[in-house]
């Protein structure tokens, strides 16, 4: 027997029993945890919001996190023993970036589904119908009640940076010379008050949650509004694309609270009735238009 032979056969013993434990070992250890499987452990969910009535917002009172799509998450997700939803707040244009940063594990603040942003994220089932509404000075004196009051009167149109209001008031012939975009509602609703903007154009759900906080004092919604239904957008919760086992998940708590009827007593408790509600015939993949980057195959 040679020196090497005899020092394989030494060590052969614990090279079997290494290997023995290496396959032994459960997925969980050699494979990386996936983002629903840490929730599921940990009990705890991130979510994204940018802290706007109704959408996701902090109770001033409580520091609680409130709105529409916070109480839906904490009823569909509670119900799995996830108990802990960690709300952070940033502004909405950086929602998604901190979404693919990993800062969250969802955002859930009103986002609407737009091919564009389909190529950066996934969506949940569309769980909201949201249309445009304007705000206007008391009275509504530049008798603002469409987009094509805009286009056809010299007035200049605030809106949210990044939002779709901007991409229909586009579409709509708003030149955007005539445009002023702001990163947050405070700043924009500070505009139309000091007359720096004429009328400030953004979601219909967000329109009643500043109408509800009463503090829109001498501002007025012009009343109507008129917008198509091509022009309606649908929010959703968004997920990293490589998360579609998370956004399953979503989807399936979803749509067991539609059906038993939470959905609905959470849409009335924030406002929102019948023109809210979405058709069953929408969809995240017809709404996305063939762009749903890592969908699931």
């Amino acid at each position: 027997m040679t020196f090497g032979s005899s020092v394989l056969q030494r060590f052969a013993p614990m090279w079997r029993a290494l290997l023995a434990l290496t396959f032994a070992l459960p997925c969980g250890a050699t494979m990386a945890e996936t983002t629903k499987e840490r929730v599921m452990r940990e009990g705890k969910i991130v979510i994204g919001i940018h802290n706007r009535t109704p959408w996701g917002f902090r109770d001033e009172a409580t520091g609680e996190a409130k709105g529409w799509h916070p109480d839906l998450l904490r009823a569909a997700f509670s119900e799995l023993g996830v108990k802990e939803l960690d709300i952070r707040v940033t502004e909405f244009g950086a929602l998604i970036p901190g979404l693919l940063a990993g800062r969250f594990d969802a955002v859930a603040s009103g986002l609407s589904i737009t091919p564009e942003r389909c190529r950066q994220v996934a969506f949940g089932s569309p769980d909201l119908k949201v249309h445009d509404a304007a705000i206007v000075l008391a009275g509504n004196p530049k008798r603002i009640h469409g987009f094509d009051d805009i286009v056809r009167q010299d007035i200049i149109m605030g809106a949210g940076r990044g939002s779709v209001s901007v991409r229909n008031a586009t579409a709509a012939g708003v030149p955007e010379s005539r445009m002023l975009l702001f990163p947050d509602i405070e700043a924009n609703i500070s505009a139309l008050r000091s007359g720096r903007v004429d009328v400030t154009v953004l979601s219909s759900p967000t329109a009643i949650g500043l109408f509800s906080s009463g503090k829109l004092e001498g501002l007025e919604s012009a009343t109507p509004f008129v917008t198509t239904d091509e022009q309606a957008t649908y929010a959703a919760v968004a997920f990293r694309t490589e998360d579609q086992d998370l956004r399953a998940l979503w989807d399936e708590r979803l749509a067991a609270l539609t059906k038993d009827g939470t959905a609905r007593k959470v849409m009335a408790r924030y406002g929102f009735g019948e023109t809210e509600i979405v058709p069953e015939t929408v969809t995240v993949e017809k709404l996305c238009g063939g762009s749903m980057a890592g969908a699931a195959k």
